[in-house]
Formats: C-alpha cells, structure tokens, sequence
C-alpha cells in the first residue's frame, strides 16, 4: 500500500472517530439537559407577570367602590390554613420563614424575609423582596409592588392567603 494511500486511511479513521465522539457527547447532553415541552395547556396555565414600570404600584383583583379596611390575614391553605393574624393598627406586614417576621409561613418554597405588606395611605401594597420562588396574586407573579383589593388571593409557595 503506497503512503498516500495509508495516509488517507488514517485520515478517514480520524474523522469517523471525531463524528463517533461528537454524537456521543449530543446524546450525553440530551440525556442530561434534555428538552424543555411545554404542552399548549401548560403555557395558557403559565403564571403571568405583574408590571407597572419602575417605581409604579400595579393594581390588582376587584374592585367594589368601597373603601378597603382590612383587620386581619386569614391563611386559606398551607400547614397554617384557618388561622389568621391580626394587622389592625399595623402599618408594614413582613412575611417569610423567619422568626422574626410578622407573619410567618412554615414552607420550604418561602424565604426568609419573602415579601411586605405596606399600608400606603388606605390601600395595603404588596412588595416581593427579592424571594427565590416569587409571589403570586391571583396566580400572576408580582414583579412590582402591587395594590391588594378585596378578594385578592396571594400565593407564597404552597401557602395561599387574604387580607380580610
């Protein structure tokens, strides 16, 4: 066999190894990371995000004309469902798992300091801060501080509750 001839052979080898190694590493890849489906159902279920621009305060759930004077949380599900927390007379509500928050929620998708409730003039306005999994109102994620109204359902987590 002349040299030119083994040399192509070589060549050949190597590149049907390279292609062997790169299809290896797509399927490693693919069973690592796989592909994201996303079902039709699932995308109209997605949570949907709250914005009203920097610095501005969204305003959510319904309104009955009147004014909202709310006395207490009443936690609707989670490990503390059915019990509420008096807020009359309190200007600023800190939720999370900390002790020392004002309402504290027992669930692991919580964090420490997760959100804040803030009585600005008659309207209580919900402030995420910064919490890992987010919080949700009436199933849309709050991404800016939001205006609670009567009947509004916030969702930190697995725990659901309302200000009444």
């Amino acid at each position: 066999m002349s040299e030119l001839a083994l040399f192509l052979v070589r060549i050949g080898f190597v590149a049907v190894l390279w292609i062997f190694i790169l299809s290896l590493l797509s399927v490693i890849r693919a069973d690592l990371y796989g592909r994201r489906v996303i079902s039709k159902l699932a995308q109209q279920n997605a949570p949907q995000l709250i914005s009203g621009g920097a610095g501005s305060i969204s305003s959510l759930a319904i309104e009955d004309g009147e004014s909202f004077e709310p006395t207490q949380i009443a936690m609707l599900t989670g490990r503390t469902a059915g019990t509420s927390v008096d807020i009359a007379g309190k200007r600023e509500v800190l939720i999370g798992r900390a002790s020392s928050c004002d309402l504290v929620i027992s669930d692991e998708f919580a964090s420490n300091m997760h959100a804040k409730l803030v009585l600005v003039g008659e309207d209580w306005v919900l402030q995420d801060l910064n919490s890992t999994n987010g919080t949700f109102i009436d199933g849309r994620k709050v991404v800016t501080p939001a205006t609670i109204k009567q009947g509004t359902t916030i969702r930190i987590g697995t725990t659901t509750f309302e200000l009444r």
